[in-house]
């Protein structure tokens, strides 16, 4: 893994970005903006003087003459480089988000044990900021540094040549200055870059408590607990962090750009004396005068320009650096690659699996040896944090085992090609996300085929929420969420849980469906229709189930109590129940009197 790209690397990975967009007229607008916009302050300097001069002779057929070659000059320089920098300006725009949709292409495939890493989310965070955080830094700084660069170089060779003609000194001393210049640019901009991850990781922090605050999931609870003062100072006093920091490095950065002011007097003073000088032993006329004078300041402000565009870009390339290393950490996103394996059926085998989270020393499962066989139906059970999740989120490739294998169909699921083995898993997870969008989009996301819609309407009629559906004036196409549509309709937690089950059931071609407390939310009623369908949610694929609710193991062929990460019992309800010492029949019994009269719902599944 490379952790650093040289600058001219840098360079390339735009000209290929660039290509890839189909964008190469970039090139050609960066060429048309460099010759306008340089000719244009090399004309801007240069003309006056003999427009000076007729007047001075009184000349007046010299003075029109000059005042139109002048005019037309600017008029047309004008709009070329107006016309390539505002299509360079929305161009450089579309490019960065280009990027962002690169960057997210990339960011679905990251490594789920990152995802609650601080460490990594500042990283991503200082990649994602070097992407699209702003209009002049990082990517799309790099490329509007270059292009104000290349005009400022074409008018310093221009003027360079002018004054070089008349003084060499005045440019030689220029040139030394705006050197000098450069090198506390880079130290300004080097003083910058090595406090990023403070300044980002700082920003990241006053963006939660800013963003939770105003995200209306959380105020019911944010009232209910009349938390609001404490969101409120959290919120500020990490953003009073953020702003001490960000004036902090903006103030040294000032102090850094300080000496130019001097450096810009010494080399105008200079300029003046000998221009003066010049003039009064008949040298050069006024016009010269005027030329020189502002050629000297032009040039001067030229380089400083120049160099400190180089310094800016030297900047940007090493933000943008950063987030190309970020894109291209392996760790980070694992290639997917792997083997294809047959998935039709689904045969599963934990042999010796270990796991502890990352950053922690505790395991969360314990030398789990397991097997579960094609078309079984196994339930998982056990009081919260005994390991029943975590197991779940191993059998789904978020993570891998600390220790041992899982075997899918005989094979590591470590060479197994994730995306084709999700293709053939349905989860239903405990806690459900909502997407802003029709309720038919959030089952098929953007399908506009037909059958699709009709396999997404028997799965929601599968899971009880074809009623409600009928009830909305758009019916499956009624948006959900308020977010972007303010006639958004916002589900309830049981009717969440049903859209869950609709899409575990509109996913019909998978082998293994994964149950993560499917009725938790749900009342005795609905839980009852939902248990009666279970059936045929499940068909014939190989089934896991993880439930509080014990009476809903009894259709499970096989049940698995955790404990503390380890295995304690195994076998099938009626064999549990029947150990009077076990702590299943005691967890089944206690749960009792509702599950021992309603036990009947479940016989005929």
């Amino acid at each position: 893994m490379k952790t650093k790209y040289t600058t001219w690397e840098v360079f390339k990975y735009h000209i290929n970005a660039i290509k890839e967009s189909k964008k190469r007229f970039i090139f050609i607008i960066y060429i048309l903006y460099a010759i306008s916009a340089g000719i244009l302050n090399i004309v801007t300097v240069l003309l006056p003087r003999y427009i000076i001069d007729a007047i001075v002779v009184q000349n007046i057929n010299d003075l029109f003459l000059w005042i139109t070659i002048y005019g037309f000059s600017i008029l047309i320089l004008m709009l070329l480089s107006s016309i390539s920098l505002n299509i360079f300006s929305g161009n450089a725009m579309a490019l960065k988000f280009l990027q962002g949709e690169v960057f997210f292409k990339k960011y679905r495939h990251v490594s789920y044990r990152y995802l609650e890493d601080p460490t990594f989310q500042a990283k991503r965070s200082t990649a994602l900021w070097a992407a699209l955080g702003n209009n002049d830094m990082g990517y799309e700084g790099t490329l509007r540094s270059l292009f104000r660069l290349f005009p400022q170089i074409l008018t310093v060779i221009g003027l360079t040549i002018v004054l070089g003609l008349f003084q060499p000194v005045i440019v030689i001393v220029a040139f030394i200055l705006s050197l000098l210049q450069y090198q506390f640019d880079l130290r300004g901009k080097k003083y910058k870059f090595n406090h990023r991850d403070e300044l980002n990781e700082s920003e990241r922090k006053a963006l939660y408590f800013f963003r939770t605050g105003h995200d209306f999931s959380y105020g019911k609870d944010i009232r209910i607990n009349q938390i609001q003062k404490e969101f409120l100072n959290n919120h500020k006093e990490k953003s009073n962090i953020f702003t001490s920091l960000y004036k902090k490095l903006n103030v040294i950065g000032f102090r850094f750009t300080i000496p130019g002011l001097f450096f810009i007097t010494i080399t105008n003073g200079l300029t003046y004396f000998l221009v003066a000088n010049s003039y009064m032993n008949g040298v050069v006329s006024i016009g010269q005068v005027s030329s020189i004078i502002w050629a000297t300041l032009a040039i001067t402000l030229g380089l400083q320009r120049m160099f400190t565009e180089i310094a800016k870009i030297k900047e940007d390339t090493s933000y943008t650096s950063e987030y190309i290393s970020f894109l291209e950490n392996d760790e980070f996103f694992p290639k997917q690659e792997g083997i294809e394996i047959d998935l039709e059926t689904i045969n599963i085998e934990f042999v010796n699996v270990s796991f502890k989270y990352p950053n922690s020393d505790k395991y969360a499962l314990k030398n789990i040896n397991l097997k579960i066989n094609s078309g079984e139906r196994l339930a998982l059970v056990g009081i919260n944090g005994s390991g029943k999740t975590t197991l779940v989120k191993l059998l789904s490739g978020f993570y891998e085992p600390t220790d041992g294998v899982i075997l899918i169909n005989g094979f590591d699921l470590k060479t197994i090609n994730l995306g084709h083995y999700r293709d053939k898993l349905a989860v239903i997870f405990q806690e459900v996300l909502v997407y802003a969008a029709s309720v038919l989009e959030n089952i098929v996301g953007l399908s506009q085929d037909p059958k699709e819609h009709e396999k997404a309407m028997t799965a929601l009629k599968l899971a009880g929420l074809d009623k409600k559906i009928k009830s909305f004036p758009k019916e499956e196409h009624q948006e959900l969420l308020k977010v972007i549509d303010p006639s958004g309709t916002d589900f309830s937690g049981g009717e969440k849980q049903k859209l869950s089950i609709a899409r575990a059931s509109y996913k019909e071609n998978t082998s293994l469906i994964i149950l993560d407390e499917p009725t938790a939310s749900l009342d005795a009623i609905a839980e009852k229709e939902i248990y009666e369908n279970f059936k045929t949610l499940i068909n014939k694929r190989t089934a896991l189930i993880i439930s509080h609710r014990l009476a809903s193991t009894k259709f499970c062929d096989n049940i698995v109590l955790f404990e503390d990460g380890v295995i304690l019992e195994y076998g099938t309800h009626e064999s549990l129940m029947k150990n009077k010492e076990g702590t299943y029949q005691s967890m089944f019994l206690t749960q009792g009197k509702y599950y021992q009269e309603g036990a009947e719902q479940y016989e005929a599944i």
